[in-house]
């Protein structure tokens, strides 16, 4: 047998590899754990963002049946008194209002329920409308082809405070 003998320049060689080897790794796993943790922060906000749009759909949801059922045969003297806003709670006449600015915690909207739990909404009435067409028009079949137009705003907030705002708009006939 021979004596393999390693040259004086190659001494120590095999842990310096080593040292670059665990010095790569060590980078490839803190770059799994940032991205891992990126990849949570975006899901938890696309968790919360989908949380806000369906309190905000719920919200006009509501305001819809509130509607329907109050106002379904068009809107009461109460509703349209002062051609302005209406101090009922979330009703108006055709204000205009931009919901995406108006500071929904001074504005007179809507607000049922309490803690994380509540419907907030606007309902605004727009006037009437004749309606012409067939089985899909608002109330099909009605002695009647006038419609109450309201436009409904609904609003919903994410446990993180993120909101998001919903508009319908909802026609009852006579």
């Amino acid at each position: 047998m021979s004596n393999i003998r390693c040259p004086s320049k190659q001494k120590g060689m095999a842990m310096f590899i080593s040292l670059i080897m665990l010095l790569l790794l060590t980078v490839i796993i803190v770059s799994g754990a940032r991205s891992s943790t990126l990849e949570l922060l975006l899901g938890n906000n696309t968790q919360h963002t989908a949380q806000a749009l369906m309190r905000a759909e719920d919200s006009a949801v509501a305001a819809e049946s509130l509607i329907e059922l109050n106002y379904g045969s068009g809107p009461t003297g109460d509703f349209i008194a002062g051609q302005g806003q209406d101090q009922s709670g979330g009703l108006y006449v055709d204000g205009e209002i931009d919901v995406l600015s108006v500071d929904w915690s001074e504005y007179s909207a809507e607000r049922i329920g309490a803690g994380d739990d509540f419907r907030e909404y606007i309902i605004e009435y727009l006037g009437t409308a004749t309606a012409t067409g067939g089985s899909l028009s608002v109330g099909a079949g009605a002695a009647s082809n006038i419609r109450y137009l309201y436009r409904v705003s609904g609003r919903g907030e994410s446990s993180r405070g993120g909101a998001r705002v919903v508009q319908t708009i909802y026609a009852t006939a006579e």
